[in-house]
């Protein structure tokens, strides 16, 4: 056996996720991840006023899969087929003329037929969504015996392109872990919410020290208001996700929520690596 498909059998095993939480290297893996995973929209206004949002994330998430997938011409995307698959019709057509403004997404013309013109994915969001998913593989595999498949995903298309045909069911959003954690899953509902949620995780060191509250700081960071900043926080309060102190200039964000995200964190990761390990397995020779 190689060691790549030992890795996608140890990765594929019946561990339950919340079992990377006994590895001496879990908190720092941990908020390392948090702080990571906000790292290559942190200042980027534009991207993260666009990717802070979620019907812009799903409108894309569908034009890779479907471009990532597609056997033959008439499973590729266009935005008639896109219009189809989502709500909002008219919504959907504005944020595809967004992203191609943005040159996130060209346009491709079918070389039999002029009229039908293809989504295709740029770069930026191709590569920041292979960069995503390693990040998730690492962290898996820094806290697993499991190791290797996100070094393959850097450097082997192929692979790549499986990975993400075997998160297919990612695009049914009941089917992500993200579901099974309400209270994240609420943050999640508001523009950079989910965002502001992972920074302060990060900024905590998982609920381990109080955050100094600066809300101009967060808004320039997140490429959003500080009202909109002062409203998430006083609704995550009001929640009760944390706690302000009297001043209202440090917050300690309660344990509860701090374990949700935590067991969010080990659901996502595992979910991932299985979708990896299904791609290992897809890719050897029969």
């Amino acid at each position: 056996m190689t060691n790549r498909s030992a890795d996608a059998r140890a990765i594929a095993g019946d561990d339950h996720p919340m079992r990377l939480r006994d590895h001496p290297s879990f908190a720092p893996v941990f908020v390392g991840f948090c702080d990571q995973l906000i790292a290559p929209l942190r200042g980027q206004r534009l991207m993260i006023k666009l990717f802070g949002q979620r019907a812009p994330t799903e409108i894309v998430a569908h034009i890779v899969m479907m471009h990532m997938s597609a056997r033959q011409p008439v499973e590729r995307p266009t935005l008639t087929r896109l219009q189809m698959r989502l709500p909002g019709p008219r919504q959907t057509a504005a944020f595809v003329a967004v992203l191609r403004g943005l040159s996130l997404v060209t346009i491709e013309r079918d070389p039999g037929d002029g009229r039908i013109r293809y989504l295709v994915p740029g770069s930026v969001i191709l590569e920041g969504l292979r960069g995503w998913l390693a990040l998730h593989l690492d962290c898996h595999a820094r806290l697993t015996e499991a190791g290797g498949l996100s070094v393959r995903l850097r450097d082997d298309q192929s692979f790549y392109a499986e990975t993400i045909r075997q998160c297919a069911t990612w695009l049914c959003r009941d089917s992500r872990p993200l579901t099974g954690f309400p209270d994240l899953a609420w943050t999640d509902e508001h523009d950079s919410g989910i965002h502001l949620a992972l920074t302060l995780v990060a900024r905590s060191a998982a609920g381990r020290h109080v955050v100094d509250v600066s809300t101009a700081e967060l808004a320039t960071m997140l490429g959003v208001s500080r009202s909109h900043i002062r409203n998430l926080l006083a609704a995550m309060e009001e929640r009760r996700l944390l706690r302000f102190d009297d001043g209202r200039r440090r917050l300690t964000l309660m344990p509860g929520f701090v374990a949700s995200v935590e067991a969010w964190f080990c659901h996502q990761v595992t979910w991932l690596a299985a979708a990896a390990a299904r791609a290992d397995r897809a890719l050897q020779p029969a």
